[in-house]
């Protein structure tokens, strides 16, 4: 199927046209790769006409090393002409220069405080690029809740129940078993500390009024945006890979009613019975 590599492509500066013949395909890869670098400047910038109608296969490798070819002109199709290719073949040669740039990123090689600098500026950008993502979801969400408070029968309580017993009753023996060690080590630590003053009887105080006022809730939140916040994002993110976010929307639902909100609402109703049972424990 392929033609030597003197008649893989015949240039005609005249008529800026580019004469393509034979499989440019992988297995042609190399006598394509001398016939492509044999133009040399033959193929001046510019526009040129490719006539594809002789060619018999096109792969990625073919389409590649074409590009190569039209190097002149920044490695895209812009401006040229690419007639005779099948559709299909076609659609692969324009996908291959879409993935193509001109100039390479070159490798950053700053040092010292001047890259202490380039990272603090990336930093701050992409700060800046989360927390804008953040606050339109935020939004997205309270319009949400707005138009379930408004009605009540959008919300699915069938899955609401669910996670409040995935949040809240799978979470009672970590909650307490974690909040009753923290406890422990500040009787002791508390004990130890007021025993040189003479006060370790106010260690009763400083357990439960830390705890009532900071530690349960703290740990308790934490704990839930540990377990249950990083199930939520895998769940839902497994989701997004396989296309059932669009699926969900092509039926005709909201995905945000559907999937945030009833794990919203499960979230804003067993936080503080779990605090509760963090401060028992």
């Amino acid at each position: 199927m392929a033609d030597a590599p003197a008649s893989a492509l015949h240039p005609d500066p005249g008529n800026r046209r580019l004469t393509l013949r034979g499989a440019w395909t992988l297995d042609q890869a190399a006598s394509l790769t001398r016939a492509v670098d044999g133009l040399g400047s033959q193929l001046p910038a510019g526009p040129w006409q490719v006539d594809a109608s002789g060619v018999t296969g096109l792969d990625t490798v073919g389409a590649l090393l074409l590009l190569r070819a039209l190097r002149p002109s920044g490695l895209t199709l812009d401006g040229h002409t690419v007639q005779g290719l099948e559709p299909g073949a076609d659609a692969l040669l324009r996908l291959v220069a879409s993935r193509l740039t001109v100039d390479q990123p070159i490798a950053d090689r700053r040092s010292g405080f001047g890259r202490i600098l380039w990272r603090l500026g990336r930093a701050v950008v992409e700060l800046g690029r989360i927390s804008y993502e953040f606050l339109g979801f935020v939004g997205l969400v309270l319009a949400s809740m707005g138009r379930t408070l408004l009605n009540p029968r959008r919300l699915r309580l069938t899955s609401t129940v669910f996670h409040m017993e995935e949040i809240g009753l799978d979470a009672v023996p970590i909650v307490a078993l974690l909040t009753f060690l923290v406890g422990a080590v500040v009787a002791f630590v508390g004990a130890t500390a007021l025993r040189d003053l003479g006060a370790e009887i106010f260690t009763v105080e400083l357990v439960s009024i830390s705890f009532l006022r900071e530690f349960a809730v703290l740990l308790t939140a934490i704990l839930l945006a540990g377990r249950s916040g990083s199930a939520f994002a895998a769940q839902i993110g497994s989701m997004k890979s396989r296309e059932e976010l669009d699926a969900i929307q092509a039926i005709g639902l909201d995905p945000v009613d559907l999937l945030v909100i009833p794990r919203l609402v499960a979230l804003l109703v067993m936080l503080p019975l779990l605090t509760f049972i963090a401060m028992l424990a």
